[in-house]
């Protein structure tokens, strides 16, 4: 555990000049578990550190640890970066016309192979991959007209968008941020296909102010998003887009305690995927019905409903092919509502789930790590497979 978080924490409250009874009627939870969190006797959750950032007038990152500052020195994803780093800046140069690009359907089973080992979490092939593939689709979409012109940018707005993944499973914002910035640029020149991939692009924006708890700039985000689909209700992929912003939505508003809101926007979305049904691949989102009764599993989590939680995503059936990323943070969103109710064994298993569908997620995630280290702080006599698995996070014990 951060050996500053806490004080960190109770130094803020009490320049704010708040008791932790007071601090603890704020930021609706209970004095025990605020005086735990200080003591550092317990590991605050995101959404427990954004209410009481909110409620001192502080930013989140003068009471957060660094998340990602533990990762195993033996991970080197962070490394092999540069490659990525360097094709996404020199989009702004005139393509490299050495390159003679194979033909369309080609480029588009490659760059939906990418977006499949992004949402697998196979990081490292996709980062093999990424860089070659980015040049490609530069030279591609230059050299085409018409249709297919169109077509190779959208091709190239979702291949910068596993930037963005690899950004996100390192920590890298910058990287996030730069690879998403390209997206937009790249959308902006797909024709008829850029309100959609646009929005999509807002939302992702969304996903990483959230980690940041900063909800003021997440509604601008999700407001940008809707912006761009107006009039567009005929655009490709206008649909999955409005309906995953409504997700989106959904958990900002749980994260600032709107209940009405949240429930508002869970329904909104599942209109929308009554009527798209299962479409895992458009924008690699994994939008419809099965995705909207995760995001009730994420929003009651959130809120503090662990027990709704819980039963919202008891027997959930994953749809074929689904995402193994969005199957994977199921399981931890899971494993963090057993861990609150107080069953570590239900825990465990849904952790085990998450390390099965897509290990390289589970490895990385600050969800599971915090996870399992309060289930190693509260367990009696830690088991054999909590010790492996806290061991493989790279936890100290």
């Amino acid at each position: 555990m951060d050996s500053g978080i806490g004080g960190r924490i109770a130094a803020a409250r009490k320049l704010a000049g708040l008791t932790q009874h007071a601090l603890a009627r704020k930021i609706s939870y209970s004095k025990s578990m605020l005086s735990k969190v200080e003591r550092e006797e317990e590991t605050p959750t995101p959404e427990f550190l954004g209410r009481v950032a909110g409620a001192l007038g502080v930013r989140v990152e003068r009471l957060a640890w660094n998340r990602f500052g533990w990762q195993r020195e033996d991970d080197g994803l962070a490394n092999q970066l540069l490659p990525v780093r360097t094709a996404l800046d020199l989009l702004d140069l005139p393509p490299d016309s050495s390159i003679a690009p194979r033909p369309l359907a080609v480029l588009r089973a490659d760059v939906r192979h990418l977006n499949q080992l992004a949402q697998a979490a196979q990081y490292e092939p996709m980062i093999a991959l990424l860089p070659s593939l980015v040049a490609e689709l530069h030279i591609a979409a230059e050299s085409a007209a018409g249709q297919d012109r169109h077509e190779a940018w959208a091709l190239l707005a979702l291949t910068t968008r596993c930037g963005h993944s690899a950004g996100i499973a390192v920590g890298d914002n910058t990287l996030s941020v730069n690879a998403l910035s390209k997206m937009d640029w790249a959308a902006r020149q797909s024709g008829d296909r850029a309100p959609g991939l646009r929005a999509a692009r807002e939302y992702l924006r969304v996903t990483a102010y959230l980690r940041d708890e900063d909800h003021e700039a997440c509604w601008r985000l999700n407001k940008a998003g809707a912006a761009h689909l107006d009039g567009a209700d005929d655009a490709p992929g206008s649909l999955v887009a409005r309906g995953q912003l409504h997700l989106g939505a959904s958990v900002i508003s749980a994260r600032t305690g709107d209940r009405d809101a949240m429930r508002g926007h869970l329904e909104e979305a599942a209109q929308i995927a009554a009527v798209t049904g299962e479409e895992p691949e458009t924008f690699w989102f994994g939008f419809g019905p099965a995705n909207v009764q995760v995001h009730r599993v994420v929003t009651f989590g959130t809120v503090g409903e662990h027990g709704r939680a819980v039963e919202a995503g008891r027997g959930l059936q994953f749809p074929t092919g689904w995402l193994p990323t969005r199957i994977g943070h199921h399981h931890l969103d899971m494993a963090r509502a057993y861990r609150w109710l107080n069953q570590p064994e239900k825990a465990l298993q849904q952790l085990q789930r998450a390390r099965m569908v897509a290990p390289g997620q589970a490895r990385r995630h600050p969800m599971c790590r915090e996870t399992v280290s309060a289930l190693v702080r509260s367990a009696q006599r830690q088991s054999e497979t909590l010790t492996d698995y806290a061991a493989w996070l790279g936890l100290k014990l």
